[in-house]
């Protein structure tokens, strides 16, 4: 992509954002050899929908648009949510824009949007399918008094005190014996047992919400790539070897795992408690949370919306439910599998496990053309069409309900990411521009802010077209 040397100086100057040439950003001159046809195809259906839209450089924004430096980031650092975004950036649009009314987020995660909308003294609604999403989000938004901030103290001064228990604790999660050491897993039973007993309510969910982030770090697992791997699995030069589960376990933990587990949890409790005391301010506009599917958020609440600003699972075939499904299990959001294909099937149509039979109504020429160019020879589902068609589908249920529920003049913010299947691209960011221009919106703006990457596979094939493996924000407005 070519940017020219106009400097975007009415948006975002913080960022240095430059305009990219408003012709399409590849063109049949820009390759010195042939193509294949599947490339051909491609480059056709992109130029086609990047006419005459307004591109950005925005770079800037990479390390804004993930989760890398939350662990430095006071009351985001509660609960390692790596699917989620900085406030800076929600600032960054909240004040360029002048948003003063209702600021809404369909996929609200650990609630950034409604936090960063809380700190400019905004009222904000944000909806989430995942259970754990509300808790933690209400958890990180609530407002503590003098009260809320002794009981915490002496709750962290009692958990610390807390003796070796001789009970034994029961689980109804299956995996429980292979994700976790034995001690381990009593150690956490023992203490979710304590955290349910405490009576001052907001604080009981703060120390689950911390319970439950410092499960991945005392387990035998780590999420990854498109779900959780076991740590007694390392990658050496010539391939992965397995580590027998007592002996990783035996180096890795101190022998005395209750107080392993204690020293951790109130450590973390410590974290939370020093930035309440530190760094939490009052707010006379609370947001609402509501735990639902998002293409229903009209069900929630009426209030006309200013400003919407999220980030959906992007069309990779991501199961995020996969990623969280120890804490649910352990957490005791699901008690059986039908409870948790039910969570799964409630979600956005991103994956093979979220289909859920639904009829697809919504078609666009672009995504079928797409479809069209895959390898369904060494396509690893056969269900990946659809997923892809469903994944538009529910975007535009989605975008046209916004519509309908946005003021005039108001806007849609949307952070995504673009994936690829046997050599494909889905440029989604385009492919949601075109939607939303079908729908009514102006296309205002899409930052492009950094480059993503793929298979190795994928990554030689794909290599004329790698501007197009890219995440973005697309502005919209009505």
């Amino acid at each position: 992509m070519k940017i020219i040397d106009e400097k975007r100086v009415t948006y975002f100057d913080e960022f240095k954002i430059e305009r990219i040439v408003s012709e399409p950003s590849i063109n049949y001159n820009l390759f010195e050899y042939e193509l294949s046809q599947r490339l051909s195809e491609q480059i056709k259906i992109f130029s086609t929908l990047e006419k005459n839209l307004p591109l950005f450089n925005a770079e800037s924004f990479g390390n804004q648009v993930h989760f890398q430096n939350a662990h430095k980031t006071p009351v985001q650092r509660w609960f390692p949510y790596r699917e989620g975004y900085s406030t800076k950036l929600v600032h960054s649009f909240l004040d360029e824009l002048n948003i003063t009314g209702n600021v809404f987020d369909p996929f609200c995660g650990s609630g950034t949007t409604q936090l960063a909308s809380r700190q400019k003294n905004l009222h904000s609604f944000g909806i989430d399918v995942n259970p754990i999403s509300i808790l933690v989000a209400e958890v990180e938004n609530e407002f503590y008094n003098r009260k809320d901030i002794e009981d915490i103290e002496i709750y962290i001064r009692e958990i610390d005190l807390v003796s070796h228990p001789e009970e034994i604790f029961k689980t109804k999660f299956e995996l429980a014996k292979r994700v976790f050491n034995k001690d381990i897993l009593q150690s956490l039973l023992n203490f979710k047992i304590i955290i349910e007993k405490i009576e001052n309510q907001k604080v009981r969910k703060i120390f689950f919400a911390a319970w439950l982030a410092i499960i991945e770090k005392v387990s035998n697992v780590k999420k990854e790539g498109n779900g959780i791997k076991y740590k007694n699995r390392i990658r050496t030069p010539s391939g992965y070897i397995n580590i027998d589960k007592e002996e990783w376990e035996e180096n890795v933990f101190p022998e005395d795992k209750f107080k392993y587990v204690k020293n951790v949890l109130v450590a973390h409790l410590n974290v939370i408690f020093n930035d309440i005391k530190n760094h939490y301010g009052e707010c006379d506009k609370p947001p609402k949370f509501f735990n639902g599917n998002c293409l229903n958020f009209t069900e929630y609440f009426k209030d006309d919306i200013q400003l919407t600003f999220y980030s959906p699972p992007y069309c990779n075939c991501f199961d995020y439910f996969e990623i969280h499904k120890v804490e649910l299990w352990l957490g005791g959001f699901v008690d059986d599998k039908k409870e948790f294909k039910e969570l799964r099937n409630n979600g956005f149509r991103s994956n093979t496990n979220s289909l859920n039979h639904k009829e697809i109504r919504y078609r666009n020429e672009n995504i079928e053309a797409l479809i069209e160019l895959f390898d369904f020879e060494i396509l690893w589902s056969k269900k990946i069409p659809n997923v892809v068609r469903g994944y538009f589908d529910d975007s535009y249920t989605l975008l046209k309900t916004l519509f309908d529920q946005t003021i005039p003049n108001g806007y849609i913010g949307i952070v995504v990411g673009n994936s690829a299947y046997t050599g494909v691209i889905i440029p989604t960011d385009i492919i949601i521009a075109d939607i939303a221009k079908e729908i009514g919106y102006k296309v205002k703006d899409i930052f492009i802010t950094r480059h993503l990457t793929t298979s190795s596979q994928q990554k030689i094939a794909l290599n004329p077209l790698k501007d197009f493996l890219r995440e973005s924000i697309i502005l919209l407005q009505k």
